[in-house]
């Protein structure tokens, strides 16, 4: 990828809210659990509960008909790690895919920089893969190694299963974890990764291909290929087949939305091309 690709990168900042409160003692830029001394404004609770006489609260407690005094709480603001899980695996090799995948982990890393988080990437396909490794980090310009990393480590395999290990990588501590994959795999599969990723905050990101669920013309010749196992063949086109073909591709996406709905996980779907903008509007409605 060219020098100014990656530097877009850099630049490209999505934000992003938990759902949850981070623990740890690094301040950041999330409501964390627990009391501080300052960051997000929490309650006001009576001076015996809470016996620090620094954070009387002088209007409060001269409103209050009973004469209580009143202290002010706070949650502390702090660090999370966001780490993006993505699939390695033949299936995600078809045209172009791979180069969007980066285009999207190259921003989460850019923006987890940009608000003070750690960022990992982890890449997996039959197993987890040393190429597509890296350790969390705070680095500036952690975006242009990411889309690096990526631009060199080139899907194989014929499953996805090194998922599951590959999140025994990420913290212990709870993390924001965006699991990309087009997920064409058996659902057993699935289901163990999902199963490994248990403690933390999960964002499926479904990449997808309009032509690959039928988004081509009702009649021709068209050469296919199974990116796994790079078996290619010639089919010709017809309305009807084109229509079993969507038909398929519908049922397989409404199965894989059952499946996220079942865990209480809401996915993005990447369609063709990465756009941050359709990225900053769905983590707004988180």
């Amino acid at each position: 990828m060219s020098g100014g690709m990656e530097g877009d990168f850099d630049r490209t900042v999505v934000p992003y809210r938990l759902r949850w409160r981070p623990r740890g003692v690094r301040p950041g830029a999330h409501p964390g659990q627990g009391d501080g001394g300052d960051g997000t404004f929490r309650a006001l609770v009576p001076l015996v509960a809470r016996p620090d006489p620094r954070r009387i609260d002088l209007r409060a407690s001269l409103r209050d008909p009973f004469e209580g005094v009143h202290v002010r709480t706070f949650a502390p603001r702090r660090t999370t790690t966001v780490a993006v899980l993505t699939d390695l695996s033949g299936s995600m090799g078809f045209d172009g895919t791979g180069a969007e995948v980066a285009r999207l982990a190259a921003t989460l890393a850019a923006s987890a920089g940009a608000t003070g988080d750690e960022f990992t990437l982890i890449g997996a396909g039959d197993g987890v893969r040393a190429d597509a490794f890296i350790p969390a980090s705070r680095r500036r310009g952690l975006g242009a190694q990411v889309a690096a990393t990526l631009a060199g480590a080139e899907p194989a395999g014929m499953s996805a299963q090194g998922l599951a290990t590959a999140a025994e990588r990420l913290p212990r501590r709870r993390c924001l974890v965006f699991l990309v994959s087009d997920f064409l795999m058996p659902q057993a599969d699935l289901d163990l990764t999902l199963d490994a990723l248990w403690r933390h905050d999960v964002v499926p990101v479904v990449v997808r291909d309009s032509r690959a669920e039928g988004d081509v013309p009702a009649w021709g010749l068209m050469e296919v290929a199974d990116a796994e196992t790079g078996g290619r063949r010639l089919v010709f086109m017809r309305p009807r087949l084109r229509a079993r073909w969507q038909a398929a591709a519908h049922a397989r996406l409404s199965a894989l939305e059952s499946s996220f709905a079942a865990r209480g996980y809401t996915p993005f779907h990447l369609v063709d091309r990465f756009d941050p903008d359709a990225l900053v509007a769905f983590l707004a409605r988180r």
